[in-house]
C-alpha cells in the first residue's frame, strides 16, 4: 500500500511477454554513417520510423520547444562539414575497403571473459567489470554465427585477440601542448597484448595554421565555425580503421600504461563507454619531451572533488544510473568503433564548450550501453580545472553548457521541469478504446502532474480534445529519444503524488524493466478497459537490451529483466458516467 502518495511496489518476476515498440531503436543525431554493420546492436531504425507523427495543433502553431535542438543558427546549411576541408581526397579511404567492424570482431566473442583472451589476461578484471553491469551477458552469444566472412579484411585480428586501436586527439591552436601528447603516446606501454597496433589521427578544429605532426600520424581539419569538437572527433574518427577508438584533447597527455587501461573494457566489451583519469598540473614551463607521469605530480593543480567522490560513490561507475552522464569527459574517453558509429557518433550540433560529451554517454546510457571509469587510465591536462579559472567566464559558459545539454536529454536533473527544453518524458500512448471523456479527464490529470510528457493518440476524437495544446500528437511515437513509455490502458485521475509516485518506480539501481499500476476495480472487465492493469510503464532501455540479447541468442534474457505491480496510489480510475465538467468543476 502507499501513504502520503507514496510508492508500495511489489516484484512480480520476469518482464512479461514480447516487447514490440517500433521506431525505438537508434537516436539522431546520425552523423556517421554504419554501413554493412553486422554487429546488430539494435540500433539501426528504418527511415519510415524517422518521422515525428504530426502534431494535433494547427501547423502555424509554433514549434514545440522540447523538439528544437538548438536555434536556427545552430543549423545552418552551411556549416555542413565538406570532405574536402577535412583532408586531402587522395588519402580518403576508399568505402569499398573500409573494414567491417562485424567482419573483424564478433561482440558476442569479446564480450565473453571466456573467450576474450587477452595474451597478459588484461581482459579479466574488465571482463569482471563488464559482468557485474550486465549479469548474463557473457551467455548473449550468437546461436548462427558466420562461419566465414568473406569481406573480412586482410588485417583482421584472431578472434578473441587484442584488437587494433585509433587515437584520435582534438587541437585547437595548441602546438606546444600537442607535442607533448604526441610524444606521449609513442611512450605507450602493452602493444601486441592490451592491443595489437595503434593509429593516432590529429582532428584539428580549424587552427589558423595546420599543427605540425611527426612521421605516421594522419592530420585532418575542418573550417573554424565555432567550438566544434564534437565534429573534429567524429572526423578523426571516420578517418581511423581501429576497432577500438581513444579520444584525448591536445592538452591532455597520457601516462605510459594509458591506452592499456583504457582499451581494456572496450576490447571485451563493446558496449562500453570508458572515461579515464584526468589528472591537472602546470606543464607550460616543462620540457614537452619530460616524463608527464614524473613531472606532473611535481607541478600537480587541485582536481574536481566532486567528481573524485562521484567515481568513489558509484564504484568506478559499476553502480551507474540515468545520471552519471555527467561523470563523463570526452577528453579521456574510449570505446568501441561499433558503438559510436552505430549511435551516430558525436552531436555535431554542439559549437559552444562543453556539453557533447554528457550527450554522448547519455545517449549511450539510454541504448543500453555501459559507462565505466578507469582510475588507471591517467592523463594529465594542461591547467586548472574549471572551477580554478575566472569566475565570470566560467558561469557564463557553464549556462551556456547547461542549456545546451537541457535541450537535448530528458530525466530528471538533464533539463528543465517546467520548460520544455529537452525531448518530451515519458511518452505517453493512449489505447484506443476509451471513452473520450475519460481521456480527457485523464490526460488533463497527467499533463498537470507531467507537464514535460508528450501525449500520442491513434483517434481523431481524441486528438481534437486537447485544441492548441502540442503536448497532444496523432499517430504512433517515435522513440528514438525517449527513456520511459507510459501506456494508459484505463482513464484514470489523480494528484500529481501519484504519477511521480509510478515514474519514481522506475528510478535507482535496482529498478525494474517495467512498472503495472492497477487497485480495485482492475480486473480486466470495465468498460474500456482491455486490460488487468491501468497503466503500463516500461524503462525503454531495458528493451534495448533485451532485444539485442535476444537477437544475439542469448538464453534466459527475460529472467534479467523484472517487473512491479503498484497497488494503492493515489489514482483511481475515471467513472464510466463521469464528465468532464463536473471533474472541471471539482464535484465529481
Amino acid at each position: 500500500m502507499v501513504t502520503g502518495g507514496r510508492r508500495a511496489a511489489q516484484r512480480t518476476g520476469p518482464l512479461a511477454g514480447p516487447v514490440d515498440l517500433p521506431g525505438l531503436e537508434v537516436a539522431p543525431p546520425g552523423v556517421l554513417p554504419v554501413p554493412g554493420n553486422r554487429w546488430d546492436l539494435a540500433l539501426a531504425v528504418a527511415p519510415g520510423d524517422a518521422r515525428e507523427p504530426a502534431p494535433v495543433h494547427d501547423p502555424g502553431d509554433a514549434r514545440d520547444p522540447a523538439d528544437a535542438r538548438e536555434p536556427a543558427p545552430v543549423h545552418d546549411p552551411g556549416d555542413a562539414r565538406d570532405p574536402a576541408d577535412a583532408r586531402d581526397p587522395a588519402d580518403a579511404r576508399d568505402p569499398g575497403d573500409a573494414r567491417d567492424p562485424g567482419d573483424a570482431r564478433d561482440p558476442d566473442d569479446a564480450s565473453d571473459p571466456g573467450d576474450a583472451r587477452d595474451p597478459a589476461g588484461t581482459c579479466d578484471s574488465a571482463a569482471a567489470h563488464s559482468g557485474a553491469h550486465s549479469g548474463a551477458h557473457s551467455a548473449a552469444r550468437s546461436a548462427a554465427r558466420s562461419a566465414a566472412r568473406s569481406g573480412a579484411h586482410s588485417d583482421a585480428p584472431a578472434r578473441g585477440g587484442p584488437p587494433s586501436v585509433t587515437v584520435v586527439v582534438t587541437h585547437f591552436e595548441q602546438p606546444r601542448e600537442l607535442a607533448r601528447t604526441l610524444h606521449a603516446l609513442t611512450r605507450q606501454t602493452g602493444a601486441g597484448t592490451t592491443w595489437r597496433d595503434v593509429e593516432v589521427v590529429v582532428a584539428d578544429d580549424g587552427s589558423r595554421e595546420p599543427p605540425a605532426v611527426p612521421d605516421g600520424v594522419r592530420l585532418v581539419r575542418q573550417p573554424d565555425r565555432g567550438f566544434r569538437a564534437g565534429a573534429a572527433r567524429n572526423l578523426g574518427a571516420a578517418a581511423g580503421r581501429g576497432e577500438v577508438l581513444v579520444f584525448l584533447d591536445a592538452d591532455t597527455t597520457p601516462e605510459p600504461g594509458f591506452l592499456s587501461a583504457m582499451v581494456r573494457l572496450p576490447a571485451c566489451c563493446p558496449e562500453a563507454l570508458v572515461v579515464g583519469r584526468r589528472r591537472h598540473a602546470d606543464l607550460a614551463a616543462t620540457d614537452p619531451a619530460a616524463p608527464v607521469e614524473q613531472v606532473g605530480p611535481q607541478r600537480e593543480l587541485p582536481a574536481p572533488a566532486w567528481l573524485d567522490d562521484a567515481y568513489a560513490a558509484s564504484r568506478d561507475l559499476l553502480d551507474a544510473d540515468e545520471r552519471s552522464y555527467r561523470f563523463v569527459i570526452a577528453a579521456v574517453l574510449a570505446c568501441s568503433r561499433w558503438l559510436f558509429e552505430g549511435l551516430g557518433g558525436f552531436d555535431e550540433t554542439f559549437r559552444a564548450y562543453g556539453g557533447e560529451d554528457w550527450e554522448l554517454a547519455a545517449r549511450v546510457w539510454r541504448h543500453g550501453g555501459l559507462l565505466a571509469h578507469a582510475p588507471d587510465a591517467v592523463a594529465w591536462h594542461d591547467g586548472p580545472d574549471w572551477a580554478g579559472r575566472d569566475e565570470v567566464e566560467r558561469r557564463a559558459r557553464k549556462l551556456d553548457e547547461t542549456l545546451a545539454v537541457a535541450r537535448r536529454l530528458d530525466g530528471p536533473g538533464a533539463t528543465t521541469t517546467g520548460l520544455r527544453l529537452g525531448p518530451p518524458d515519458p511518452v505517453v500512448v493512449v489505447a484506443e478504446g476509451l471513452d473520450p471523456t475519460g481521456v480527457a479527464v485523464c490526460v488533463d490529470s497527467l499533463l498537470a502532474a507531467l507537464p514535460r510528457a508528450r501525449v500520442h493518440l491513434s483517434r481523431a476524437d481524441h486528438a481534437r480534445l486537447g485544441g492548441a495544446d502540442d503536448r497532444l500528437r496523432l499517430g504512433r511515437p517515435d522513440l528514438r529519444t525517449a527513456s520511459r513509455l507510459l501506456e494508459v490502458r484505463r482513464p484514470v485521475r489523480g494528484p500529481a503524488a501519484g504519477w511521480h509516485a509510478v515514474l519514481d518506480a522506475l528510478t535507482g539501481g535496482d529498478a525494474p524493466g517495467a512498472v503495472g499500476v492497477g487497485g480495485e476495480g482492475a480486473s480486466g472487465d470495465g468498460p474500456g478497459d482491455g486490460a488487468a492493469e491501468w497503466l503500463r510503464l516500461t524503462d525503454l532501455r531495458t528493451v534495448r537490451r533485451r532485444r539485442r540479447w535476444a537477437r544475439a541468442g542469448a538464453e534466459g534474457v527475460d529472467a534479467l529483466f523484472g517487473e512491479t505491480t503498484l497497488t494503492g496510489l493515489d489514482l483511481r480510475p475515471v467513472a464510466p458516467d463521469a464528465s468532464l465538467e463536473s471533474y472541471l468543476g471539482g464535484w465529481g
